[in-house]
């Protein structure tokens, strides 16, 4: 059986392929990563990183992130091992839900590309994840959203405004999935420190251009500056301009990297995700990549005071 550790390392070599399997020796410690693994769960803002090891050679690892303003709430940003060796998937699952789960973790969530069905199926009948929607990315054509004249009231967002946020984003998602789904105002707000964030996110706010009214908020995110997404969330009134939307999304993508690939995302956990679903595929859209959405919830038992009550048995009164 393959040792779990967690890890406080970074690669050597920033070109090593994601997904290869390297020895231990093909990383340095990393002195942020350990600082950060002592912070009380409440706290953490970092990628956590477990590995699982054998003789020396790296069979798999997952990666944690952490839901600003929701610090109780686990995502498990990635899962990696070697081909079919669901083994040490279930392997890592059980240390990380075991592990997070003694710290006072509630709520672990997850995506998962719909190829990997065993995984899914793993996931559901083993540790009782309940599948609760999916996302979609598709790929935008940027020859046609260059050369598209969009009319739009835009501006950066600003922290103040993320309260607003908050509330626009959770009216956007279907009832029942607001439980889990939700998020705090403090989710949307920009880091204290920028450059310590993972990863590149850029955020805006498109208003009514008459009364200055929020309409949607958009964001672009990006893992390797290369590949952006596009995510928009709305007020359930107002109808997108899409085109306008993803044409802004371009130009401000340009202003800082020329070569690049971009993606817009529909969620169909949200109000409007159906009616995105529906113009990608109409304007003919290429549809890159479906991750269902699961979630484990860990209940907190609510206590209610006992009524003392009459009950009859045999036809005689018991107390």
């Amino acid at each position: 059986m393959a040792k779990i550790r967690k890890f406080y390392c970074k690669k050597k070599k920033a070109r090593v392929q994601r997904n290869d399997a390297c020895t231990i020796s093909s990383f340095r410690f990393s002195i942020a990563a350990f600082l950060h693994s002592l912070l009380p769960l409440k706290f953490k803002f970092r990628k956590e990183e477990f590995q699982a090891i054998d003789n020396g050679l790296l069979l798999g690892r997952i990666t944690t992130k952490f839901v600003k303003g929701v610090p109780y709430r686990i995502i498990i940003d990635e899962l990696l091992f070697t081909e079919d060796n669901y083994d040490i998937a279930k392997q890592l699952l059980e240390f990380v839900i075991s592990y997070y789960g003694a710290k006072g973790a509630l709520s672990f969530g997850i995506k998962v590309n719909d190829v990997y069905a065993e995984l899914l199926n793993l996931l559901v009948t083993q540790y009782n994840f309940r599948q609760c929607s999916y996302e979609r990315l598709w790929k935008v054509s940027r020859r046609k959203f260059e050369e598209y004249t969009y009319n739009l009231k835009a501006r950066t967002f600003r922290n103040s405004d993320a309260s607003s946020v908050s509330v626009m984003y959770n009216e956007s998602l279907i009832a029942h999935y607001r439980p889990a789904l939700s998020l705090a105002a403090k989710s949307f707000t920009e880091p204290l420190f920028p450059g310590i964030a993972q990863g590149i996110e850029y955020k805006y706010i498109i208003e009514d251009a008459s009364s200055s009214n929020m309409l949607a908020f958009l964001s672009i995110s990006s893992k390797d500056n290369e590949n952006y997404i596009l995510d928009i969330v709305q007020t359930s009134w107002y109808e997108a301009p899409i085109n306008d939307i993803i044409a802004f999304a371009c130009a401000e993508i340009k202003k800082r990297n020329l070569n690049f690939s971009i993606f817009v995302k529909s969620n169909k956990y949200t109000i409007s995700g159906a009616g995105y679903e529906e113009f990608f595929g109409n304007n003919k859209f290429l549809l890159s990549q479906t991750d269902i959405v699961l979630i484990k919830d860990y209940y907190k038992t609510v206590s209610v005071r006992n009524v003392k009550s009459k009950f009859v048995m045999l036809g005689q009164p018991s107390y």
